[in-house]
């Protein structure tokens, strides 16, 4: 298995920003390899649209087969190609797969923006947790990609995390599924 993927063409990147592929990805990610069956239940999906997503992700080599895990010559088993996946920001529509991620972003600021200089009112216990943070840091290049370099093992080590807590039928009754964005890039004069 690679340790990243790099999406540098549009149809990968098409093929990367469907959510439900997404999900497929995050649950290979999570279990390390499944059945189309597997994934329908533990999406709760049916088995004919993962079976169409799978064929997508497999095209665009997100997703390989792992015939080593096959109980017979038909039974297909799916894995991810990569630990990582990222996306080249020179790729022509590198904006809509980010688009959910511009939208927390949006959602998040308005909630700062609406209690600016006021405690915000508590959120229910099981409320999803919430967070924003932008910050501007002066960097060299190799600062920049040693700072890249630590955001993605902070990462990997969460995801970690979540795989050693599922229970090898789906994530935890209590999580949810959260996106994590970092940009990293000079600031425009």
């Amino acid at each position: 298995m690679e340790k990243t993927f790099r999406i540098r063409d549009p149809e990968t990147l098409r093929a990367a920003s469907h959510p439900l592929r997404q999900r497929i990805i995050f649950d290979l990610q999570i279990h390390g390899h499944g059945r189309a069956a597997d994934l329908a239940r533990r999406l709760d999906e049916p088995a004919n649209s993962i079976s169409f997503h799978l064929r997508v992700l497999a095209k665009a080599g997100m997703i390989v087969e792992a015939p080593e895990l096959a109980r017979d010559k038909r039974d297909r088993v799916w894995a991810p190609a990569a630990e990582n996946f990222n996306v080249d920001a020179g790729v022509p529509g590198v904006g809509d797969i980010v688009a959910d991620a511009a939208a927390l972003l949006r959602e998040n600021h308005a909630f700062a923006a609406r209690h600016d200089g006021e405690d915000a009112p508590p959120e229910p216990e099981d409320a999803p947790k919430r967070a924003l943070t932008i910050r501007t840091a002066l960097l060299t290049r190799r600062q920049a990609e040693a700072m890249a370099d630590e955001l993605n093992d902070v990462m990997e080590r969460w995801q970690d995390a979540a795989r050693a807590t599922t229970d090898g039928e789906g994530r935890p009754e209590t999580a949810a599924l959260y996106q994590v964005v970092f940009g990293l890039g000079p600031l425009k004069d």
